[in-house]
């Protein structure tokens, strides 16, 4: 039997998406009877992988990547890094190592790859040629970002069908879409560094048009102004806060619109056809914000600095009363992603490493 070690940080900087996907596909090799341990350098990120009951070893790390998660850290940086990681995949006897980081580059792969049967590099932006044996990028822009393979025999697994979407999401049931709106969801991201989430629940409140609508927040456990929304849930019995989610498919069904920052939160609210206005946080989100918008599959404020309260307030309003375009959007969500993404990786990477 292969084992497998990935390679992922989640903080309050850089978020936790990369860490939550890499957790769907630890559970999905898991499910197969493999071993999987992870290689990660801050304590959100660490804490959140020994929760889910997996083997978590912290690498050295001397200053944290800002928010965006492109801080390269130099050669010297990703040297130490590198070092670090071979000497796990010795001791633990490692075949297949994934890597979902920014911060990487061919110098640092070249150097890990002699040390396991396979590297694999799970990607959203294709910065350059990367030499690995099996590169993903389960984003609806995956098959358009024209990646050029390091090597002749790499292996490309690209586009929804590759997608990490979590168990939780796979097989839900059609929605069935509500003539009022009563249920507003707003979730920005493991750790809201923008506080969008006070902002855009005062801007809800002070509109009469939602009156007696439930806000439905949910706080990642990195929000620092955690506080502030408690005293607003205080003041308006009309907000609920909810920490540490562990169903999140549960809050986005009986949710009847979201905003939600960009991300894989996107996928999720897709699967659950729940109507969603998006918000890009990070540059990283850009394309997928564009493009699921493009598509036709949400609709977009564009940059969380970028839009007025005006604005909002008017797409908000354009989306909760109009019933025939949020049923529209939920009928082609719930087409978007299968849910078998991490099953189709795991089978992959099963048949190229025994």
């Amino acid at each position: 039997m292969i084992k497998v070690a990935i390679r992922a940080d989640g903080s309050k900087n850089i978020g936790m998406g990369h860490v939550m996907r890499c957790l769907s596909l630890a559970k999905g090799f898991r499910n197969s009877g493999i071993d999987v341990l992870f290689l990660s350098k801050y304590e959100q990120g660490i804490l959140k992988i020994r929760e889910e009951g997996f083997e978590a070893i912290e690498l050295s790390h001397d200053t944290e990547t800002h928010y965006e998660g492109f801080c390269c850290g130099g050669a010297k940086f990703l040297g130490k890094e590198a070092e670090e990681i071979i000497e796990v995949l010795k001791d633990k006897n490692i075949d297949v190592l994934f890597i979902d980081s920014y911060n990487v580059s061919e110098e640092f792969f070249l150097k890990l790859k002699p040390f396991v049967k396979k590297l694999c590099y799970i990607d959203d932006i294709n910065k350059f040629s990367y030499p690995v044996d099996v590169l993903i990028n389960g984003n609806i822009t995956g098959e358009y970002l024209n990646y050029e393979s390091y090597y002749k025999d790499e292996i490309m697994l690209l586009g929804l069908k590759y997608n990490l979407i979590r168990e939780e999401f796979k097989g839900l049931p059609d929605r069935k879409t509500n003539r009022a709106v009563k249920e507003i969801m707003i979730t920005t991201g493991g750790s809201d560094p923008f506080d969008l989430s006070y902002r855009l629940s005062q801007l809800i409140l002070s509109d009469s048009t939602f009156k007696n609508i439930k806000i439905n927040i949910v706080a990642g456990s990195g929000f620092e102004n955690i506080d502030r929304l408690r005293e607003l849930k205080r003041k308006n019995t009309d907000i609920e806060i909810y920490e540490n989610v562990s169903k999140m498919s549960e809050i986005m069904l009986k949710s009847d619109v979201a905003i939600s920052a960009g991300g894989s939160t996107l996928y999720e609210l897709c699967a659950c056809g729940t109507p969603t206005l998006a918000v890009i946080v990070a540059e990283n989100q850009r394309a997928v914000v564009d493009m699921l918008c493009t598509k036709g599959y949400i609709e977009s404020l564009g940059w969380y600095n970028n839009f007025s309260d005006e604005e909002f307030l008017l797409k908000l309003k354009n989306l909760c009363e109009n019933f025939e375009k949020r049923e529209h959007y939920s009928k082609k969500m719930q087409k978007l992603v299968d849910g078998n993404g991490v099953k189709r990786i795991v089978d992959t990477i099963v048949k190229i490493s025994s």
